[in-house]
């Protein structure tokens, strides 16, 4: 039954109980006893936590067993644990992130994380068991935290929460020792989770039955299966493939549905956290193998993860997550935090936690502990939740739409490649959008209004129209991608006089200033300076499968390849046009220079570029340029523009990006990069 309204507030001397010592329960801990203290107010906070610790005798705070989470601190709450001044210890942190990629079906889209932004991967508990050193954990550092602000904790299982006469919760707890007592407070915080017996079970004798009985109009949340595993893969493995990097993949194959992926390096291991149909109807954890073992051996997965099939499994769990927020999840003394209560859909639980744990704790202490104060206080995050999930089940639809037809995903990844050559950081509405979504750095209300703005739209609209005539030029000239691998090739604006000042100074020479014509393209290759050299040596020979354009006949007529002296030549059939490249400078195993003769443009360079990358892989960059014929009389001048006009610039962007794709799988399959 209800607890007659009282209009109350949190007073000195008051307890606070509680229920679970997750992040959830440790931020509302915390934030209370700090609010508290401004306001001069004593008050007795109580952790009730299942699990006892991972060791006996360990100095920290960490609980035993798995959290059920993927791990990541965003930099929207790495930005409040700073400003609340919880520092995670470099212990904790598992993996610092740079870069985020979208995996779709055309290309993938890399996101680099803002310079005055932090993004990190944690271990939430104690496992997987094969992890070295003591077992600190995310959850156990803000539990700490929570204890030195001056909260307790109690080790045991709450099982039932109830009103006394005098209308204050009485919380039922068994201890480890089986033995049963009761723990009266003036305020009640549940932060119990979805995944332990008693945030999920409906029994008549269970925890949520016993809320129900307190408060009739509460409903729970729905929620939904995932998948989560981790890999024991090295820390060799994760630097060669994986350096400071995260994906999202957002499609699986016929068999495998998966609506979204994460792979987030920890250390030497690699969690995967998926959802999607599979999970939602599949027997688990008799099917988990079958499912992680398809997961493994998908095109995309074993490209950006070479053999990552054969990596030994350290642990796998089944947890749910929130996919709707609960209703009326408060009452007179008490009120439901974190996943118990609702999470942001597909990002940042964690994020979602310290919202309505810090917002409960102003409620209490400013507003009161009655039911009609807590709608009024806490009841606006929990509407808040509500219509951020509702906005976001839009955008991931949209999204997933974008990057899992191929069609759509090659429009977006056009849309994003024109915005990184042609705008400067600031001006890339796409990107910044792309990035709001994989970081969840914004509500998705927000992402919404920029998904469907002009800005955006213009970006799409522009990305179609150069997706059609790249497309058109590939049915002309002959490209055919078939199975290769598609990789991003756009070198992004910023980027351009530093990879232009290394060549120049590699070369011992100037490049000239402000060419007609200049093109540049990279891509990383999991492959030495020589394999690469090796595979550049096919360049204008038969069997070579990169630069082979219809109609143009191209092939190697003097020297030895990739030595100076050789030529390669550039025929058109019938039409009596040609041109000829000659290797006039090498660099070691790093650098080569094609010089044109000036049949058809003048000073004519071509550039194939290979150096080191931070995560010990190699980057091959291309760099072409030159200035147009000009001609001297009228009728020449006319001759050559019209020569300009029928091989417009965009065609090198579609042979070379095709070309170092190509470039990059067939060294990548001889390399035999794997794990």
């Amino acid at each position: 039954m209800k607890a007659p309204a009282q209009s109350t507030s949190l007073k000195n001397g008051d307890r606070v109980a509680i229920i679970g010592g997750g992040p959830a329960g440790s931020f509302f801990a915390i934030h209370l006893l700090r609010e508290a203290r401004q306001l001069d107010r004593q008050i007795d906070v109580v952790i009730v936590e299942k699990r006892g610790p991972a060791e006996p005798n360990f100095e920290g705070f960490q609980c035993r067993g798995c959290n059920f989470c993927a791990g990541i601190v965003s930099p929207r709450l790495n930005e409040i644990l700073d400003g609340c001044g919880l520092t995670v210890p470099d212990e904790i942190i598992q993996g610092h992130i740079d870069y985020v990629w979208i995996h779709g079906q055309w290309k993938n889209v890399r996101l680099r994380v803002p310079d005055d932004k932090r993004m990190y991967s944690v271990y939430r508990g104690s496992l997987p068991g094969r992890k070295t050193g003591r077992p600190a954990g995310f959850d156990g550092f803000l539990l700490g935290e929570a204890v030195r602000a001056g909260a307790r904790i109690q080790y045991g299982e709450a099982q039932s929460i109830a009103y006394n006469p005098s209308g204050l919760p009485v919380v039922s707890i068994k201890r480890p020792s089986g033995e049963i007592f009761l723990l009266e407070a003036s305020f009640v915080g549940i932060a119990s989770g979805i995944n332990s017996h008693y945030g999920f079970d409906d029994r008549a004798d269970g925890f949520i039955a016993s809320i129900k009985r307190m408060n009739p109009s509460f409903v729970s949340g729905k929620s939904r299966r995932t998948l989560i595993f981790e890999l024991d893969v090295g820390e060799d493995f994760l630097k060669r493939n994986m350096n400071r990097e995260i994906y999202f993949i957002e499609y699986g194959s016929r068999d495998l549905a998966l609506e979204h992926t994460a792979l987030i390096p920890k250390g030497r291991f690699l969690t995967v956290a998926m959802i999607g149909n599979f999970a939602d109807h599949a027997v688990l954890p008799q099917d988990s193998r079958q499912i992680i073992q398809a997961f493994l051996t998908l095109p995309q997965v074993d490209r950006i993860l070479p053999g990552i099939a054969a990596a030994p499994l350290a642990c796998a769990c089944a947890p749910r997550m929130t996919v709707t927020t609960a209703i009326s999840p408060f009452g007179n003394r008490f009120a439901i935090i974190g996943d118990a209560v609702g999470s942001r859909l597909n990002k940042d639980g964690l994020y979602s936690a310290h919202a309505t744990a810090s917002q409960l704790a102003l409620t209490v202490l400013h507003e009161g502990i009655d039911e009609r104060s807590l709608a009024r206080g806490y009841g606006k995050t929990v509407k808040w939740l509500v219509a951020d999930n509702r906005f976001g089940r839009i955008v991931f639809a949209v999204s997933r739409a974008a990057f899992s037809t191929p069609l759509l995903s090659r429009i977006v990844y056009q849309a994003f490649a024109t915005e990184y050559k042609v705008h400067d950081q600031r001006s890339r509405p796409l990107s910044s959008m792309l990035w709001k979504i994989a970081s969840g750095m914004s509500d998705y209300r927000e992402v919404l209004c920029e998904m469907c703005g002009y800005k955006v739209l213009r970006s799409v609209v522009v990305g179609a129209a150069v997706t059609l005539r790249n497309m058109i030029c590939e049915m002309l000239l002959g490209v055919r991608w078939g199975d290769y691998g598609r990789y991003p090739a756009v070198v992004v604006k910023e980027k351009r006089d530093g990879l232009r000042q290394h060549l120049a100074s590699s070369l011992e020479m100037e490049l000239g200033q402000s060419p007609d014509f200049e093109r540049m393209y990279e891509i990383k290759i999991h492959g030495s300076n020589e394999e690469i050299m090796k595979e550049l040596a096919r360049y204008g020979r038969p069997d070579a499968r990169f630069v082979k354009p219809r109609f143009i006949d191209l092939r190697q007529i003097q020297g030895t390849p990739n030595q100076v002296g050789a030529v390669i030549r550039y025929r058109v059939p019938f039409a009596k046009l040609g041109a000829e490249l000659r290797l006039t400078r090498r660099v070691g195993s790093e650098t080569l220079l094609y010089e044109a003769d000036e049949k058809l443009v003048q000073h004519g360079k071509l550039i194939f570029d290979i150096a080191p990358t931070r995560d010990e892989n190699r980057r091959l960059a291309v760099y072409a340029a030159f200035d147009y014929k000009k001609g001297k009389g009228i009728v020449s001048r006319a001759l050559w523009k019209t020569g300009r006009l029928l091989f417009p610039e965009f065609v090198h962007d579609v042979v070379w990006n095709h070309a170092l794709c190509t470039i990059k799988e067939d060294v990548e399959v001889k390399h035999g990069s794997a794990w």
